[in-house]
């Protein structure tokens, strides 16, 4: 059969080029633009930010938990384990663009009768070398790269924002811990100077100063301090729990001193400005990457509709015995292949596609809407943080006399049980609260901290 002319071909590439040269087209989004120049109101100016909360707050103890949070936490863990997964996947995506070397080899062989020599007589054998490319004409495979490459990036960054909050995690962990230990030290002395009012109303009562109804009112208020403080000291054992699980360690083998706030410094924290955030969020930063990602699926996806051209070349080397002469031929040629039937998939593939890269979008604005809310709320939780710890001061203090006094009345005969009660229910509840007001400044410049992206060295800036 007689083969077909040169011209044929150029034809049949040309009508494939044709039909396949039809890709639909694809309105990318793209991501929202920063409109925030600063904050609603700044409240005061600060300093650097430190390398961590450890060290911002000025506890070495608490540094080391980071560090540790660091290396064992299941969360960062699990994150580094996505970057090496993306990593092979730019991988696969690189050598799907690089020369594809196969090579055979073979022999025949055939039984003899020959009792005396081998049992078969290789007689033939073959070697074949194969070599393919695959033009990227049209870009399908820079664009996978382009997105591999992304997605490597996103996965970095998640770590980087993995870290971050487990840094947040643990250090608000730790400082509840020591705010209950206050917490629970404070109940204890009430408890105690309850429990000596109870015996000294016991003594009134066996004098006929007092009466039952007295010494029931302050057993119940004792009673009450020790529930209390029961309820306390459950909480801790939680925290501290917790606190084992965000550093890796089993929670039966850890231990953690029941230290106080008295040691935590109130941290000064510097403050960016919204724009900061884009540099400084490692989330934003991985919301962007995942949106150059899905680009890079867009385009993947409109190649597919183009044609593809493979170029190959081939060597194969036979003889028709071992010892006998060798032919060798060589061979060399290029298909462009496009695709004709499937447009019903590539559309669907394109459309998924098209779908993802407006998520990527969205997700990316919800990561910045959030930064920027969080901003103004660590900004706001400073701020009134500090005015509620200088009232508490100010009540605890009044709290402390009135207490003091109410007591001496009622041992003198001056004053009735009832404003005793009165008096020392206010001091221990005034007391918590300011163990709980100190423990909010800490939280709010942990929240300040984690909301301005953390340390800049942390985030490789």
């Amino acid at each position: 059969m007689s083969s077909l002319p040169r011209s044929y071909y150029k034809t049949a590439y040309l009508g494939l080029l044709a039909l396949g040269a039809c890709a639909p087209g694809v309105a990318v989004r793209e991501a929202p633009a920063l409109r925030s120049a600063q904050w609603r109101a700044l409240p005061y100016d600060l300093g650097e930010t430190p390398d961590n909360l450890g060290a911002a707050f000025g506890s070495d103890e608490l540094g080391a938990l980071i560090a540790k949070a660091r290396v064992a936490n299941p969360d960062i863990a699990v994150a580094a384990a996505r970057i090496v997964q993306a990593r092979g996947q730019l991988g696969i995506a690189r050598a799907a663009m690089l020369p594809v070397v196969s090579a055979s080899a073979g022999l025949s062989a055939t039984e003899t009768d020959n009792r005396g020599g081998p049992l078969f007589n290789f007689s033939q054998g073959f070697a074949g070398l194969d070599i393919s490319y695959d033009v990227d004409l049209f870009g399908g495979g820079k664009a996978e790269r382009r997105g591999a490459r992304a997605r490597l990036a996103a996965a970095t960054f998640d770590r980087d924002s993995a870290s971050l909050v487990v840094e947040a995690d643990v250090a608000r962990a730790f400082v509840q811990h020591a705010a209950l230990s206050d917490r629970i030290a404070l109940l204890g002395r009430n408890i105690g100077q309850a429990s000596e009012l109870e015996r000294i109303i016991r003594v009134r009562l066996r004098e006929g100063d007092a009466t039952r109804l007295d010494v029931g009112l302050q057993t119940i208020q004792v009673r009450q301090l020790q529930t209390e403080r029961v309820r306390l000291l459950e909480a801790q054992s939680r925290t501290r729990n917790a606190l084992a699980m965000l550093v890796g360690e089993e929670a039966p083998l850890f231990a953690i001193p029941a230290n106080g706030l008295s040691p935590l410094a109130i941290p000064a924290l510097a403050i960016v400005q919204p724009a900061d955030l884009l540099v400084r969020r490692p989330d934003i930063r991985a919301a962007e990457a995942r949106i150059a990602a899905a680009n890079g699926d867009v385009g993947q996806a409109r190649a597919a509709f183009l044609p593809r051209l493979r170029l190959s070349g081939s060597g194969l080397a036979q003889a028709a015995t071992l010892t006998g002469p060798i032919g060798a031929t060589l061979a060399a040629g290029a298909g462009l292949l496009a695709p004709i039937f499937n447009r019903g998939r590539l559309k669907g593939d394109l459309a998924i596609a098209a779908g993802g890269q407006a998520e990527s979008v969205e997700l990316y604005r919800k990561a910045l809407l959030g930064a920027l809310a969080e901003g103004e709320d660590a900004l706001t939780a400073v701020e009134r943080a500090r005015e509620r710890e200088a009232l508490i001061t100010e009540i605890v203090a009044e709290a402390r006399i009135t207490a003091h006094l109410a007591r001496r009345q009622y041992i003198e005969g001056e004053a009735d049980l009832q404003r005793v009660l009165d008096a020392e229910q206010l001091l221990v509840q005034a007391e918590d609260a300011g163990a709980i007001a100190k423990q909010e400044r800490l939280d709010a410049a942990i929240d300040l901290f984690r909301a301005m992206g953390g340390s800049p060295a942390a985030a490789g800036i």
